[in-house]
């Protein structure tokens, strides 16, 4: 059965934005294939680009009404994948950056399918919509990475999405990065591969 890495980009960047990360990944004999799909909906901000959900007032309560319709989407897009690639949820890793993240993160959580593995890049959920989402799935795996400069994204909410993992049982790998902004580094690299080839061994 075919093993799956699927990107989802950061808002208003577009699906060519993270494919490139598929070149720091061990992949021998070509047995992980790569999706980066383009956000369904156009960014006002960018004219190229695209968003998992709308970011006008950036409110927790925005952020949660834009997470339960954008589930919709990634759902579509997982079971394309799946029938694409003749392949199964636990054979998918999902890699998410800032607004991907969270839409990972929140998928992750709140489904009750089980996937490889969520990794979680420079996003992650405000404490309020975590104190109200109906936590589904307690068998997932994340690994998450922030930057402690970042200026997007305060990374005391990767801190606390960790703390909340850990206090449903649920498997968690946080990484904290000194004089790092909201990007992906290095060493979010060097995890990112590490648990890949882990969780797709």
């Amino acid at each position: 059965m075919n093993k799956v890495v699927l990107f989802l980009h950061g808002y208003g960047a577009n699906g060519n934005d993270l494919i490139g990360l598929k070149d720091h990944i061990d992949n021998p004999n070509n047995s992980i294939l790569f999706e980066s799909p383009n956000a369904p909906e156009a960014c006002p901000l960018n004219y190229f680009g695209y968003q998992w959900f709308e970011l006008a007032e950036r409110t927790p309560e925005e952020i949660y009404l834009g997470l339960k319709k954008s589930y919709k989407y990634l759902e579509k897009i997982l079971e394309d994948i799946i029938k694409k690639h003749n392949t199964s949820y636990e054979n998918i890793v999902l890699i998410g950056f800032s607004q991907g993240a969270m839409l990972s993160a929140y998928y992750g959580l709140t489904s009750d399918v089980k996937m490889g593995g969520v990794i979680s890049l420079s996003g992650a959920l405000p404490q309020d919509i975590l104190n109200e989402i109906p936590v589904i799935n307690t068998k997932q795996k994340f690994s998450i990475f922030h930057g402690k400069s970042d200026s997007v994204v305060p990374f005391h909410r990767s801190q606390e999405l960790h703390d909340f993992l850990l206090l449903k049982k649920i498997k968690s790998n946080l990484i904290l990065e000194d004089n790092c902004d909201h990007g992906i580094s290095m060493q979010a690299i060097e995890e990112m591969k590490n648990k890949v080839n882990e969780w797709l061994s």
